[in-house]
C-alpha cells in the first residue's frame, strides 16, 4: 500500500509541476510573444480537477481533514469507538459515491470534446473516479488497521502530533498510514 500512496503523491506532484509549467508558458506567450495559447487554461483546469480529487484521499490518509473531537470526547469509550467507525464508514460511502457519480458524469461528458485540447471531456472527470477509488482503498485500509491492531477505530492525533500517524481513542497504538 505504501507504493500506491507514494505513486499517487508523485502523480499529484507531477500534475502540479505540469500546471506550473503550462502557466509559465502561457505568461511567456501572452506577454513576450503577444500570442495566447488556446489550450493552456483548459489544461490547468483539468489538472486542478485531478489534483483536488487525488488530494482528498492523501489528506484523509494523513489525518489532515477537519475532525471535531469535542463531541466525540464527551462520549464514553465504546460509543466513541462506534462514532469513529461511523466516520470511517461515511468516508467509504463518500468514496463510493464519487466513483459512481463520477463515472456517470464521465459517460455523459464522453459525448463532448474539449475545445482547447480536443480530448474527450470524460478524461477530466475520471479524476473523480480514480480519486474515489483511492479514497475507498484508504478508508478500507484504516478500518482494517483499526480492527487488526486494537479494536478501536483510528482518530487523528491531538494538535502537535505527527500528521502521518494516527492513534486510537485511548491515545495509544499508533497506526502508520
Amino acid at each position: 500500500m505504501a507504493a500506491v500512496d507514494r505513486g499517487v503523491e508523485l502523480l499529484v506532484a507531477a500534475i502540479l509541476a505540469m500546471m506550473l509549467g503550462i502557466g509559465l508558458l502561457q505568461v511567456f506567450h501572452r506577454f513576450m510573444l503577444n500570442s495566447s495559447l488556446s489550450w493552456s487554461e483548459e489544461a490547468q483546469i483539468f489538472g486542478h480537477i485531478w489534483v483536488v480529487f487525488l488530494g482528498i484521499p492523501i489528506a484523509y490518509r494523513r489525518g489532515a481533514h477537519l475532525y471535531i473531537e469535542t463531541f466525540r470526547d464527551m462520549l464514553p469509550a465504546p460509543l466513541g469507538a462506534t462514532f469513529d467507525l461511523m466516520v470511517e464508514l461515511l468516508w467509504a460511502a463518500f468514496a463510493v459515491s464519487l466513483m459512481v457519480l463520477g463515472y456517470q458524469v464521465a459517460q455523459v461528458a464522453a459525448l463532448q470534446e474539449s475545445p482547447g485540447l480536443e480530448i474527450p471531456m470524460s478524461w477530466p472527470y475520471f479524476g473523480m473516479v480514480l480519486g474515489g477509488a483511492y479514497l475507498l482503498l484508504v478508508a478500507v485500509q484504516r478500518v482494517v488497521n483499526w480492527r487488526m491492531r486494537s479494536g478501536s477505530p483510528p482518530t487523528p492525533r491531538p494538535p502537535g502530533g505527527d500528521a502521518d500517524q494516527l492513534t486510537t481513542p485511548g491515545g495509544h497504538g499508533g497506526i502508520a498510514p
